[in-house]
This record gives structure tokens, C-alpha cells and sequence, in this order.
């Protein structure tokens, strides 16, 4: 008796699945480029949809790909903090109102949103990418105002970095919480 509830069980639950359909793993929408050239971030191509990466962007083996230049996969999506070399964060107290209080920091989400805040100046939105461009559709916190902004991918030692331009300013971006 048991064995056969069990088996009951077990073809009823198939049978839901497959009636409700599989729904799309999170890995398949997940924004992935592919840079050609190791790091040098010469040219990029979107990936296949259902490629899977880690962020630490592994080499991936590519019919006609030379040796000396081999392809990156690399995940966009988490969180983003400000280069703390390549900015100059001092400056970004008067630049962003409290940026010193409450700090920075961007979220890129597999779901195609992206949002990011310096100080009390933020902004939400999507996006898309686009070869070496994320193109995004953004909004303001603080007055609902629209912006379309294209922020730059590129690589640095095989791991990403973003760089966008705001008002007279160029920010980057690397991948990760930011360091204590």
C-alpha cells in the first residue's frame, strides 16, 4: 500500500510539472558577454542564452579562437562598488551629497534591472547589453527624472569593470562588495 501511495504521489507530481512547465533557470537570463583577447577587452559578443559562468570569468574553449586569444565569460550580474583607484572618492563628497554618510554602490540583477546609488543621488532601471554597452534605461530617486545612459564593459586582470560617464564625471566600477 505504501509503495503504491508513493508511486501515486510521485506521477502526480510529475505530471503537475510538466503541466505548469519548467519555468526558465535564473543562469539562462543572466547577462553574459564574451570577450575575445583575454582581458583586453577589444571586442565583445553576447553569449549564447543558457550559457552558465561564474563571475571570476573562466576561459571558454571556441571553435576558430586562436590560442593567444581566448574568450571570457563573464557575469554582470551583483553587486558593483566604486574603483577607490581609479576615482577620486575624496572628491565625491562634494560631487554626490552624502556620499561620506551612505556611501555607493550598484546592483546588476539577472532579471534585467540594474540600480545605483552615490550618496542620495540614485537612480533605477533596466537595461540590455550590447556588445561592449550595457544600455540603460534609468529613473531618479529623487525627482523620477529619465536618463539613458551607456556604461562601457571592459576587463582588468580577467575580471570586469564598468565605467560610465555622469554629468562631467567618469565612474568606475569593479565587481563585488565593497572592501572595509
Amino acid at each position: 500500500m505504501k509503495k503504491r501511495t508513493a508511486l501515486f504521489l510521485a506521477a502526480l507530481l510529475c505530471l503537475n510539472l510538466a503541466a505548469c512547465g519548467a519555468k526558465p533557470d535564473a543562469a539562462e537570463n543572466t547577462p553574459v558577454i564574451v570577450i575575445e583577447g583575454g582581458g583586453t577587452g577589444q571586442t565583445a559578443e553576447p553569449a549564447e542564452q543558457g550559457s552558465s559562468s561564474e563571475n571570476t570569468a573562466a576561459p571558454e574553449e571556441t571553435p576558430g579562437a586562436s590560442p593567444e586569444e581566448p574568450q571570457l565569460s563573464i557575469d554582470l550580474t551583483g553587486p558593483w562598488h566604486l574603483d577607490s583607484e581609479k576615482n577620486d572618492l575624496a572628491a565625491f563628497a562634494d560631487c554626490f551629497p552624502g556620499y561620506g554618510e551612505w556611501g555607493a554602490s550598484m546592483e546588476i540583477r539577472s532579471d534585467g534591472r540594474i540600480s545605483w546609488y552615490i550618496g542620495a543621488e540614485g537612480w533605477q532601471g533596466s537595461f540590455v547589453v550590447e556588445g561592449k554597452l550595457l544600455r540603460a534605461q534609468l529613473k531618479s530617486d529623487m525627482d523620477e527624472s529619465s536618463l539613458d545612459m551607456d556604461i562601457r564593459i571592459s576587463t582588468e586582470n580577467e575580471e570586469a569593470a564598468l565605467e560610465m560617464d555622469y554629468g562631467d564625471l567618469t565612474l568606475f566600477w569593479l565587481f563585488g562588495e565593497e572592501e572595509s
